[in-house]
């Protein structure tokens, strides 16, 4: 008679896991579809879930952490790298999911870094730039005129500015990019030079993700 108990709890706790999983796999692709709509990219971003006890978060429709990572994404002409973010407090039950509706999240942070090669994209030909420390440096030649110099950059909203900050380097090497298709509730927290580009932080509240 105890057999067969602790094999029917066996087999509950078996089921139960398994129905765990399955919505859990449900509610992660529809998140990341929402997450796609935004970044505009074409595959599929790699989204979790933090802690081990799902069920309990989906029959509440509130999700404590969820993680989304992204190789390389691109957004209005803009290429994008290693884009990673974490999305806390997440409002989405999964009914409202599965009918095509947004979400919510109640706090947003992201990052996402711009590969130099972008920004070159942008400045006349015969230019490029690299990273010393913590400036952005340009450098080469542009007709009749040598240019080594400094850039600053500075951010409002969902605008980077990238401007000449010395004597010597010509203003058409000044440019602005807009990032489109960002939520309202989603702005530039911050914007600091590394190694692989310009890594852009991103911060919002209650910060609503379209359905798609």
């Amino acid at each position: 008679m105890l057999g067969l108990v602790l094999l029917l709890v066996a087999a509950a706790v078996a089921a139960a896991t398994g129905l765990d999983r399955l919505l859990a796999t449900i509610a992660l692709k529809q998140i990341a579809r929402r997450v796609s709509a935004v970044t505009g990219a074409s595959c599929p971003p790699v989204v979790r879930f933090a802690g081990r006890a799902f069920l309990p978060q989906l029959l509440a429709g509130v999700y404590r952490e969820v993680r989304v990572g992204l190789a390389a994404c691109s957004a209005g002409g803009i290429e994008f790298r290693t884009l990673t973010a974490c999305l806390a407090g997440v409002r989405a039950p999964l009914a409202s999911l599965l009918r095509g509706r947004g979400l919510v999240v109640g706090q947003l942070t992201a990052q996402a870094t711009i590969p130099f090669s972008t920004i070159a994209g942008r400045l006349p030909p015969g230019l490029a730039v690299s990273s010393r420390g913590a400036e952005l440096r340009v450098g080469g030649s542009v007709p009749l005129m040598p240019v080594a110099g400094t850039l600053a950059i500075t951010a409002d909203g969902h605008r980077i500015s990238v401007v000449p900050s010395v004597l010597g380097v010509p203003g058409l090497v000044g440019f602005v990019f807009t990032l489109p298709g960002l939520p309202r509730e989603l702005m530039i927290d911050a914007v600091r030079v590394t190694d692989a580009g310009l890594e852009i932080t991103l911060r919002g509240d209650e910060v609503k993700l379209p359905p798609r």
